[in-house]
């Protein structure tokens, strides 16, 4: 059995309000994921977050109820007032799922970079957070592996995120028009490179250090392109002025930034994924969906792999450390025969662990 599970809400399932809202639920101290850690029903989990999609990534001995159980909790949540129901993998289809997500061809820009190398961080998240079991370090090496050959079958800037949406939306604008982007992130450096690629002249960068200098800019743009990344909206811009231009506003945010735009044309991030998107030529989506394929089942392969001999050896090492050095520092106090008896059990049940581990060898 592959002891994965992959619980998951895209733009296709949720909007990026509920989305939003289940990443806050799940980041408090007594979230849903972290309740499953603490009664042992998963061993390790990963978040995925982008700005299309939230993914939970979950290592159980028994993942199809740690999904269900996970997806529950999800369902019933406050943040997620229309109960709408998350997609639940489990298994080798869980593997399938997370490597198609870091490839892109889950993306609305098929093929995007950007989702592969927040999958990367977001394995490291988890490893610095210490939720990281063997299980996942399987798999983080198995993406990492995958990205690499990626690379070089859809070479970087063949095609985007969600700023390649965005720059779609703009193509009937002339390049001197006046841009400005606001947040310096992963995303705002993306569409900054977008906008340069397309041949837009007069782009401007901003971030909070530069407010006021974005407030004088945004008074003479033709667009505004908000990509910053704070947990609730708060960003309001100044009314636009009725002269006969469409000014317009592009809200790239998870949950949305602004709060209000009067007389701007507000596009938001959910309206940018529904629409057409950037699909690769055939062949080069046919190259990426065999890699995945690949690295799947070669992932398959590690997990169904019994423990190495060096495992073996140190389970072995730390039952006589336990019952040699451990153990009768626990039992003192005992009577004789009680001692005996709980020595003898515990013993039992430590080989029987370490006879469990050995069978699966060839």
């Amino acid at each position: 059995m592959i002891p994965l599970a992959l619980v998951g809400m895209s733009y296709r399932e949720a909007p990026s309000a509920v989305r939003a809202g289940l990443v806050t639920l799940d980041s408090q101290t007594d979230g849903p994921a972290q309740q499953l850690l603490d009664a042992g029903e998963i061993t390790g989990v990963v978040r995925i977050e982008s700005c299309a999609r939230v993914e939970w990534l979950m290592a159980s001995p028994r993942p199809s109820w740690a999904a269900e159980l996970f997806s529950a909790a999800l369902l019933g949540a406050a943040e997620n007032p229309d109960h709408l129901r998350p997609r639940v993998r489990h298994g080798a289809a869980a593997i399938g799922g997370l490597l198609r997500v870091a490839a892109g061809l889950d993306s609305v820009a098929q093929g995007e970079h950007a989702i592969g190398n927040q999958v990367l961080r977001s394995f490291e998240r988890s490893h610095e957070a210490g939720t990281l079991c063997r299980n996942l370090h399987v798999a983080w090496k198995g993406v990492g592996e995958l990205l690499g050959r990626a690379r070089r079958i859809l070479p970087q800037g063949r095609t985007g995120g969600v700023q390649s949406l965005v720059v779609q939306r703009m193509l009937d604008a002339t390049r001197d028009a006046p841009v400005a982007v606001f947040g310096l992130g992963e995303i705002g450096r993306a569409t900054l490179r977008a906008l340069a690629d397309a041949g837009f002249t007069a782009v401007e960068s901003f971030n909070r250090a530069s407010m006021r200098a974005f407030e004088s800019a945004v008074q003479r743009a033709h667009t505004v392109i908000v990509a910053s990344g704070a947990p609730h909206a708060w960003l309001s811009l100044p009314a636009s002025v009725a002269d006969g231009t469409a000014r317009r506003v592009f809200d790239l945010g998870s949950p949305l930034q602004i709060v209000a735009a009067p007389g701007w044309q507000l596009t938001p991030l959910d309206e940018l994924l529904d629409g057409h998107g950037a699909v690769l030529p055939e062949a080069e989506y046919a190259a990426l969906d065999a890699e995945c394929a690949a690295a799947a089942e070669k992932i398959c392969q590690t997990l169904l792999a019994p423990p190495p001999s060096d495992t073996l050896a140190a389970m072995t090492a730390m039952r006589t450390e336990f019952m040699q050095n451990k153990l009768p520092g626990l039992l003192e106090g005992l009577p004789p025969q009680r001692a005996r008896k709980v020595t003898s059990e515990v013993n039992a049940m430590l080989h029987q662990f370490i006879s469990a581990a050995r069978r699966e060898t060839p």
